[in-house]
């Protein structure tokens, strides 16, 4: 083995540039691999650093005939504890929060998690100073709210100082106890997201700050907004406790048929609900359809050096009948020339690997600059190198070995010493047995290639279409500022004093227009979501209400938004919180609601059946709400007067680039309250580029176009190549026939023809795989089809006339061949 490993590197040492070449080919292939492989080795196969992580399930709670999943009542989550003990050891709960944070005069914006007290104890999870939650703690009305702060936060904002902990500070202006800190490995159970703390479930029921919401959190049955995870008991299968849930579901169902009635609960491994329960049933075909993309550019590059060892095989027949004839049995040759490719494809994986990180380094450098916000929180996988991806590796590295190896490996055993002596050294690489397998393997990279590139050009097409998509409003020269009084203790009268004081402070700026308060933007964070009760439309038995949601807004909202009224009228300074209750509904949610009525003077409810109703006043146009998406979204809007929210979104368009105006008010902000965090600052541009519109829309573009640009790379080599190959094998024909009066054109017809048959049929098969494979892809575009005609016509067009370059270029060497060199070549 030694032998072959010295042999095998002087073999390849002997031509530099081309191992170089080859090298290089399979290092883009692998590094494709090992970068995609790390991203979803990052997002659905590392576990949880907890206490045996597989055991850790997701309940997914879903309202019959409701898109998405919803989340339970703390009434819910009491009742599954009692009922489902047999199944599950643990069922805990947590809300994401995003808040402030204040220490001696200083505070900071604190994205946070209210937890039930045994949320750590059943996670595993022991603190690395202090101590955390206990099971039943802060699950009690009038528990204190103390806080246990994350690994990150505690080095970001106090550098890590020890003493934090038992000292007492404000979380949300009211006082809390740092408890403990929790371990740097642990990063909270929301996805791709590095939480700042952690307060106990009371802190939800005061967090709106009355009475009612405090009681309405702990037995309101329809007030959802935890999300429930659970432990499995030892022994116990996803199966049997997805048969435990059912029958609770059905027991509560059955008790509460008002709130329950319809109600399913999946079980979902932890991993596989990533991001969301509601989203991941779109996980499998993203993960699915990037692997394989990513494992036909290995193939075809794994063709394209198959394709140049065969020629070199085919060159060393000589080589390897004088070895044979020494003494050098089958499996000797067949093992040295696998010992050739192994050394091949280390150096490549070695390379791809290298190649991979530094891609994965990047595009994580991109994302972070796009999806942090003010206070350093940005959207976070961990994609370092671990076994999983190496095992991966190791597998590709195999694979190319054996892919790239095995049959010129068997070629050379199978060389017939008597003939190849006798032939004086005189190739037969024209043989048509010879070059059929080659032949098969340029198809392949051509049909190959052709998917990578439809599935390229679909995504592309798809991104042109989303940016031309209606957005419903005009984001050009808005500026957007996401702020909270309530972190730092003010209460609702202090709050309206200090919102109309920036409002007024805002429109004095120098190029303002227009200035409006909302309680979220477009396309940005959070958002209010509601059961929509229709008067006169009582839900049928067993039917629970729409659930669809809104915006609080001031009535220059859509004057400074440009949103369009289609009919109806806005809102006004009259629509008071001592006034009737109004809304303004989009023309989604009038066509779902009132289908074929005019929805103007129509009334509906967000609390129940009986009311109170708002009355319908308006009707705006559809958009774009939360994220791109391809279906139109039922929306409404209710006046902020009427709907009181400390948290809103500052909305100012003006006459100058609103990057200008970012340094002014946050100078007027600071004059108004110093400690005040500011949640975010980001034009309404941005925020359609950012990570909630169009950004994952590109990188799935810019990756699936990379890739099909290696593929078209990878395919246009080997037709070169094996027409380049056919031109040097027929160079005696071709003088024959050139002494006989061939004409130019009959020589570039005899050439290429071979090249051109193999791309016609390659292009053929692409056809017929690519649509079979953007079929599964429907569902991530916008604006087209997966069988979009004009993109397989453009990729056809632009894959044949490279592919006729690649055949034209050895077809015109050909003709300046000597007739005379031609029939004395060998």
């Amino acid at each position: 083995m030694i032998q072959d490993l010295r042999y095998g590197l002087r073999m390849l040492g002997k031509t530099p540039g081309l191992t170089a070449i080859l090298a290089l080919t399979l290092a883009l292939g692998i590094g494709v691999n090992t970068a995609i492989f790390s991203v979803l080795n990052g997002w659905l196969l590392r576990p949880l650093p907890v206490r045996a992580p597989e055991q850790i399930m997701v309940l997914a709670s879903q309202q019959k005939e409701r898109a998405g999943n919803t989340a339970f009542s703390y009434a819910d989550l009491v009742d599954y504890r009692k009922q489902s003990g047999a199944a599950f050891s643990d069922l805990f709960a947590y809300r994401t929060v995003v808040g402030g944070l204040t220490f001696h005069d200083r505070s900071d914006l604190f994205a946070y998690c209210d937890v039930s007290g045994d949320y750590f104890a059943a996670l595993g999870v022991k603190p690395l100073l202090g101590r955390l939650f206990l099971p039943g703690e802060g699950e009690q009305p009038r528990d204190k709210a103390d806080v246990v702060l994350g690994y990150a936060f505690w080095q970001r904002n106090y550098g890590g100082d020890p003493a934090i902990v038992g000292k007492q500070v404000l979380v949300n202006g009211r006082p809390a106890t740092v408890l403990g800190i929790t371990p740097p490995e642990f990063h909270g159970t929301s996805f791709a997201f590095d939480l700042d703390g952690y307060l106990p479930l009371s802190a939800a029921s005061l967090e709106q700050g009355s009475a009612g919401d405090m009681n309405g959190f702990w037995t309101n049955r329809r007030s959802r907004s935890l999300t429930v995870m659970g432990r499995l008991r030892p022994g116990v299968s996803i199966p049997q406790a997805q048969a435990s849930l059912d029958l609770v579901a059905e027991r509560l169902s059955k008790q509460y048929p008002e709130t329950d009635k319809g109600i399913t609960v999946r079980v979902i491994p932890e991993r596989l609900a990533r991001p969301a329960p509601f989203v991941a049933s779109f996980v499998p075909v993203i993960a699915g359809l990037f692997l394989a993309l990513a494992g036909l550019v290995l193939l075809l590059a794994c063709m394209n050096v198959t394709n140049i060892f065969l020629a070199r095989a085919n060159a060393r027949q000589r080589e390897m009948a004088i070895r044979a004839s020494l003494g050098a049995g089958r499996r000797r040759l067949i093992r040295q020339m696998l010992t050739e490719s192994l050394l091949l494809a280390v150096l490549g994986s070695a390379a791809g690997v290298v190649i991979g990180q530094w891609a994965i380094g990047g595009s994580g450098s991109v994302l972070h600059s796009v999806t942090s916000d003010s206070a350093g929180h940005a959207f976070h996988i961990d994609t370092s190198f671990d076994w999983k991806v190496f095992s991966y590796t190791l597998a590709a590295a195999l694979f190319t070995a054996i892919f790239v190896g095995l049959w010129p490996a068997l070629r050379a055993g199978r060389a017939d010493v008597n003939r190849v002596l006798s032939a004086g050294g005189r190739s037969d690489s024209a043989g048509g047995g010879r070059q059929g397998f080659r032949g098969v393997l340029v198809v392949a990279q051509v049909a190959g290639s052709l998917m990578l590139l439809v599935v390229a050009g679909l995504f592309v097409r798809s991104v042109q279409r989303a940016e031309h998509t209606g957005l419903g409003f005009d984001p050009d020269h808005v500026l957007n500022v996401m702020i909270d009084p309530h972190q730092i203790g003010y209460d609702e009268a202090r709050t309206k004093t200090f919102y109309r004081e920036l409002e007024r402070r805002a429109h004095a700026l120098p190029g303002v227009q227009a200035v409006s308060l909302s309680f979220t933007a477009p396309m940005g964070f959070p958002s209010h979501v509601g059961p929509i009760y229709v008067e006169t439309h009582p839900l049928p038995p067993g039917r629970q209400p729409p659930v669809i949601a809104f915006n609080s807004i001031e009535p220059a909202f859509f004057d400074t938004l440009r949103v369009p009224l289609l009919e109806g009228r806005r809102f006004t300074d009259a629509d008071s919180e001592m006034a009737r209750a109004v809304a303004i509904v989009n023309r989604a949610m009038a066509r779902k609601l009132w289908p074929g009525e005019n929805p103007i003077g129509k009334r509906f409810s967000i609390k129940s059946a009986a009311g109170p109703f708002v009355e319908v006043v308006g009707v705006a146009g559809d958009g774009q709400y939360f994220f791109l998406s391809r279906d139109l979204q039922p929306y409404f809007y209710l006046p902020l007067d009427q709907n009181y929210s400390s948290f809103r979104s500052l909305l100012i368009r003006s006459s100058v680039p609103p990057e200008s105006l970012m340094t002014p008010i946050q100078d007027e902000l600071r004059k108004l309250e110093p400690n005040l965090p500011i949640f975010d600052l980001r034009t309404s541009e941005q925020m359609v580029n950012g990570i909630e519109g169009l950004l994952l829309f590109r990188m799935a573009a810019s990756l699936a176009a990379i890739m099909g640009a290696l593929g078209l790379v990878l395919a246009v080599m080997g037709v070169y190549g094996i027409v380049s190959f056919a031109v040097s094998g027929r160079t005696q024909e071709i003088g024959i026939r050139m002494a006989l009066g061939a004409e130019a054109p009959d020589i570039l017809k005899l050439v290429a023809r071979q090249g051109l048959q193999l791309v016609l049929v390659g292009l053929a098969v692409g056809l017929i795989a690519a649509w079979a494979l953007t079929r599964t892809m429907a569902s991530l575009l916008i604006g087209i089809s997966a069988t979009d005609p004009l993109t397989y016509a453009m990729v056809a067009i632009l894959l044949s006339a490279v592919a006729v370059a690649a055949c034209w270029i050895p077809a015109r060497r050909a003709l300046r061949v000597d007739p005379m060199v031609a029939l004395r070549y060998e």
